[in-house]
């Protein structure tokens, strides 16, 4: 009978040992798993924060180009072109009516050429052989494999962005310049704009496929009625059509700027005695 409560007692007493030390072992498990649970915390914490940080370091750059804002201009210009087997250098009378209306005339004493270009049109008149060209910015655009239009040729001359910075654009710092790409999927625009006056610089774009390219450099920055506008413009297009090989190279010099609140007149008629001339491709 003893003997058999020992044995009892021993069995209890084993059971016990065993119980506390899964309490113990359960208690240990327990802290440790606090412990991994207070380090995950503090490592999650210390990543929150030097994400935050990051952000902080790295804000999104903006900047806010400086445009030619006007009703109408009048530049006296001289323009050298070389392009299409042709070499000239002329003097040109350059009149614009804001987004609407260029109108240009070629004078070395006597006027020898007059232009008119419009959103959907350009038209030329050649008093020397009493011709006229005309086209339509779609068939220029085929024609140079090119996207040309009315608001590039006046952003060129004046020297703003010829697509206005979108919100989706993306926006970078360098040394000197803010860098503007714009991506409008058939053709890409590098606009660089100088830091010290916010005024474009540089543009440089090209085809998605890469078969043309243009360059455009604007230089001596003159401040007219609190407008900055660039004198120097150099352009060069560099296109593919029908497996040939388009190099345009247009520089034009501004030696007079005029900013008017009134219309300088944009008289143009073709006299009925001028052929019109189609341009062979």
């Amino acid at each position: 009978m003893i003997q058999k409560n020992l044995s009892i007692l021993l069995i209890l007493f084993v059971f016990s040992l065993s119980a506390c030390k899964r309490n113990a072992h359960k208690k240990k498990i327990e802290k440790e798993n606090e412990v991994i649970a207070k380090v995950d915390s503090v490592e999650t914490q210390k990543v929150e924060k030097l994400e935050v940080l990051k952000t902080e370091e790295t804000p999104k750059v903006t900047v806010e180009p400086a445009e030619v804002d006007f009703k109408y201009l009048k530049i006296k210009s001289k323009v050298d072109f070389k392009g299409a087997g042709e070499d000239q250098s002329f003097p040109a009378t350059i009149q614009i009516k804001k987004d609407s209306v260029i109108w240009i005339s070629v004078a070395v004493g006597l006027e020898v050429a007059r232009g008119i270009i419009t959103r959907d049109s350009i038209v030329f008149l050649d008093r020397i052989h009493r011709n006229y060209y005309k086209f339509d910015f779609n068939s220029l655009s085929e024609q140079f494999n090119f996207n040309l239009n009315y608001d590039l040729v006046q952003s060129l001359l004046i020297g703003n962005m010829p697509i206005r910075q979108r919100q989706q654009d993306s926006v970078s710092k360098e040394e000197r310049f803010f860098k503007i790409l714009q991506d409008l999927k058939i053709l890409q625009l590098e606009n660089y704009i100088a830091q010290d006056n916010l005024k474009l610089v540089r543009l440089f774009g090209k085809t998605a496929n890469a078969a043309s390219t243009i360059n455009v450099g604007y230089g001596e920055f003159q401040n007219i009625n609190t407008v900055v506008m660039p004198q120097s413009v150099k352009v060069q297009i560099d296109a593919q059509s029908n497996a040939k090989e388009i190099n345009t190279m247009i520089n034009l010099q501004h030696n007079r700027i005029d900013f008017l609140e009134e219309s300088p007149g944009f008289p143009f008629t073709i006299p009925k005695t001028y052929q019109q001339v189609f341009l062979k491709r």
